[in-house]
């Protein structure tokens, strides 16, 4: 984790000229020299604007995603250069599909300080749309880091297996109405990385694998009762543990787009699948 002196060092104000979408913007970055930077050489991530996001949103955004990825151990930036650092270039668009739902593309692309392209991720949400309008630049950014990290640490060199966290496989959410097959799993991997664990989307490599199975029925006039179970096992199929959720709600509820409500449901699992994942010894995940 970067210390407040460390962010400090390389949290360095620099005039950014309006983006376009997915420009090549790095012409109108002033790069500090070497004397005013107190940072590695390579590996730091410099966030720009993004395309879409207008407004005091928009412009609050960079900074946002910048403090939730140093929150990951990203050496992240917003709107600054750092030498030899990689430039995040980012646009949304959203779609409305009927109802209150409403579509959002993510386009994220790393840049090289040449203004090459490095890679390339795109992501797709959906969420009520009063979630999108309502949302401020720090939401944003808790939604959109996911994707940027996996980008971002494809591009770093892999940790000593002796220093790696265990990595979890999402295996999917069976029997959920409405969008929860999609907003879960992208729920829950955000939850788990802030409990010392990592997301994969390799089974084999993984340490554990996580599937949901839910299951919503009747439970009086105008309720429901909707019950979630987590199980999690060892790649090779044997059970390690299953965490439990059950709740009454409202008849519906869940029939649309799940917004908020994912992320409430996979922030009360998180804690319950972290314990199991760390029952499996590291000794026994090489073994798998």
């Amino acid at each position: 984790m970067w210390s407040s002196e460390r962010a400090a060092a390389i949290l360095l104000a620099v005039g950014l000229a309006a983006c376009q979408p997915l420009p090549r913007p790095l012409a109108d970055i002033a790069v500090p020299g070497p004397d005013l930077l107190a940072v590695p050489a390579q590996g730091g991530l410099t966030v720009l604007e993004v395309a879409g996001l207008s407004g005091a949103r928009g412009a609050a955004f960079p900074a946002a995603l910048a403090e939730v990825l140093q929150q990951r151990e990203v050496p992240a930036v917003a709107g600054a250069g750092m030498r030899n650092s990689l430039f995040l270039v980012g646009q949304v668009e959203t779609r409305d599909i009927g109802g209150d739902g409403l579509e959002v593309d993510w386009t994220w692309e790393l840049v090289d300080d040449r203004g090459a392209t490095v890679d390339r991720r795109q992501e797709r949400d959906v969420l009520p749309r009063r979630d999108w309008e309502w949302a401020g630049a720090k939401a944003l950014a808790a939604r959109a880091a996911p994707a940027v990290l996996a980008l971002y640490n494809a591009q770093m060199p892999s940790a000593p297996a002796e220093a790696r966290k265990p990595l979890v496989f999402l295996a999917g959410v069976r029997g959920a109405p409405g969008d929860g097959g999609r907003t879960l799993p992208r729920a829950l991997a955000t939850a788990v990385q802030s409990r010392d664990l990592a997301t994969t989307d390799r089974r084999d490599d993984a340490t554990a694998v996580v599937e949901a199975t839910v299951v919503v029925s009747p439970s009086g006039p105008g309720r429901e009762k909707a019950e979630i179970r987590w199980r999690v096992t060892r790649p090779n199929g044997e059970e390690v543990g299953v965490v439990r959720q059950a709740n009454e709600i409202p008849a519906g509820t869940l029939k649309g787009a799940w917004g908020e409500v994912a992320g409430y449901v996979a922030l009360a699992a998180a804690d319950g699948i972290a314990e199991l994942v760390h029952r499996i010894p590291a000794e026994a995940a090489a073994r798998r």
